[in-house]
């Protein structure tokens, strides 16, 4: 083949060799809209065909450990001043690939682009050193289960695009088809045998490539990949510079980095204790009243139920409606609208802006009574619920999204020791 004019500008990737046996290669892109930096660093694995009760474990095993890691990097990113502002670590099978790509995705601010990165990777190498704790694994195993009942409950409304592209990336990587309510079963028997030190070798494998760095561990297959985006016009010597070298000392340096085990947080049965709630009620007893309007649509009484709402009130004057929603099953979904929002900043004397704040506070806080944040956030993953505070013009909401069955169940088969449900976690 000819050379053509251009060849020489072209740039490949150069691999660097840390340490013997150890590679890694690094790319940097700048760009003048770029704010923030960015980090993406994988590793490519073959991938291991799903195809009996076997490999199936295995691969639950792996999401025990990532939903581990992910809990422990997002409650290490919502600190008083975190090291990053986005993180996510992953392993999913490409086909277009051809392999399993496990990936670190991280965004944080230019001057703490280095901390971003030795705390993501220290962090990554105490999941794959230490593993996970019993209480972890026996958290995320339940919320596994969970989820494959609420898709074998939905089963038969997913669409029907959505289950060609799910058949053909599974046919593609080798996987066996199921259905939803196939998957449910198997996902029982799989979790009902499945140990931590399962976990803990699904763990180590995720994070091999990581781990490889370190002084004295046995070096990976094949080079590992970083690439980075950072805006341009920073000079060398900024905190705010790096180049190739300086992001290839980086992670080599936070892979060196000494890391403790897990310590295992104790997670609420419940925020709210049942004596308190029973002091509450006794208090003001709960009382349901009529829905009255006052636009000329008719009032309604206590007791009947109305099509498409259901409109009541609650004895302490707070309005309800309540409909049914028969493309969700096993979801629930409810608002709160407390009525002031940015309006009321002026009405109350308040300053510019601080409603929007304390929204934010309250949603970013999480602190409940005696519970610290991180257990609080742990209580809503244990329950699957998704919260989310957030300050309008007009009023301030809190959505709530929750399954309706049992969550936070111990145990698997006919040894279950069933949770409250998602709408009395709420």
């Amino acid at each position: 083949q000819k050379s053509y004019p251009l060849d020489e500008d072209v740039f490949f990737l150069q691999t660097e060799e840390v340490a013997p046996g150890k590679k890694i290669r690094p790319h940097i892109y700048r760009h003048e809209l770029l704010q923030a930096f960015s980090m993406h660093l994988f590793s490519k694995r073959p991938v291991e065909p799903i195809v009996d009760l076997d490999s199936f474990r295995r691969s639950l095993a792996r999401r025990v450990a990532l939903a581990a890691l992910q809990i422990r990097l997002n409650v290490g990113g919502r600190s008083d001043d975190p090291a990053f502002t986005f993180v996510e670590f992953n392993q999913l099978d490409s086909a277009r690939e051809g392999c399993a790509v496990c990936s670190l995705d991280m965004t944080a601010e230019p001057h703490k682009w280095k901390e971003a990165i030795h705390k993501s990777l220290a962090e990554i190498r105490k999941l794959g050193v230490f593993g996970v704790t019993m209480g972890e694994m026996e958290r995320y195993a339940s919320s596994l289960m969970t989820d494959a009942e609420q898709l074998a409950a939905q089963g038969d409304r997913i669409q029907h695009g959505d289950q060609l592209a799910y058949l053909m990336e599974t046919v593609a990587n080798g996987h066996t088809f199921m259905s939803s309510e196939q998957s449910y079963h198997m996902t029982a028997r799989a979790l009902s045998s499945l140990t931590l030190e399962d976990v803990n070798e699904a763990a180590r494998e995720l994070c091999s490539h990581v781990m490889s760095f370190k002084e004295g561990e046995p070096a990976a297959e094949g080079p590992v990949i970083a690439v980075a985006c950072l805006p341009k016009g920073y000079k060398e010597g900024d905190a705010e510079y790096c180049d190739e070298e300086a992001l290839v000392e980086a992670i080599y340096e936070a892979c060196q980095i000494e890391v403790e085990p897990e310590k295992d947080v104790v997670v609420p049965f419940t925020l709210v204790p049942e004596d308190d709630l029973a002091v509450a009620m006794e208090k003001n007893p709960p009382e349901w009243l009529g829905g009255q309007f006052t636009d000329g649509t008719p009032n309604t009484s206590p007791d009947s139920i109305t099509r498409p709402f259901t409109l009541r009130r609650l004895g302490n004057g707070i309005r309800m409606g309540v409909a049914y929603n028969p493309h969700e099953s096993q979801r629930g979904h409810l608002r709160i609208v407390a009525p002031g929002g940015r309006d009321a900043e002026k009405r109350l004397g308040f300053k510019k802006g601080s409603m929007a704040i304390g929204a934010r506070t309250m949603q970013e806080g999480g602190a409940f009574g005696p519970w610290t944040r991180e257990q609080v956030e742990l209580f809503c993953v244990d329950h699957l619920l998704m919260v989310e505070i957030n300050c309008s013009e007009e009023s301030i909401t809190i959505d709530f999204t929750f399954p309706t069955t049992n969550v936070g169940n111990v145990g698997f088969g006919d040894e279950v020791q069933l949770g409250i449900t998602g709408t009395e976690s709420v």
